[in-house]
């Protein structure tokens, strides 16, 4: 029975919550992750069988996951130092934030600036 089979009951004075329930926590998922590596790690020309030998495949998918976090971290870090942490700059002006200002400005044809004037209440 996979659903749970009174889900109209209280949580708390259930017994049974159904196979899925348990299927999606714990260690199942980590197995169901590490079952996956090695299938990916297998189609990709790695010699490695998870029910062969199960502590190589671990020990390949905690590896994996390291270098996984390694990269992770130097690509944040290479794109922060290259554009900057705009969450920790100054506040921007409220008029940029709104895109408008106090200020006229006409222009001619071309583009170039004929009277420039600031508006006063």
């Amino acid at each position: 029975m996979r659903e749970d089979p009174l889900l109209d009951a209280d949580p708390n004075e259930k017994f049974y919550l159904g196979d899925n329930h348990y299927r999606n926590s714990g260690q199942a998922l980590e197995f169901k992750q590490l079952n996956n590596h090695s299938w990916e790690a297998f189609d990709k020309g790695q010699d490695m069988h998870m029910q062969a030998v199960p502590s190589q495949a671990e020990l390949s998918y905690k590896c994996f996951k390291v270098a996984k976090e390694k990269l992770k971290s130097q690509t944040k870090d290479t794109v922060m130092e290259k554009y900057g942490n705009a969450a920790t700059k100054d506040e921007i002006p409220i008029e940029l934030l709104l895109g408008q200002s106090e200020r006229q400005v006409e222009y001619d044809r071309a583009g170039r600036i004929i009277k420039r004037r600031k508006l006063t209440e």
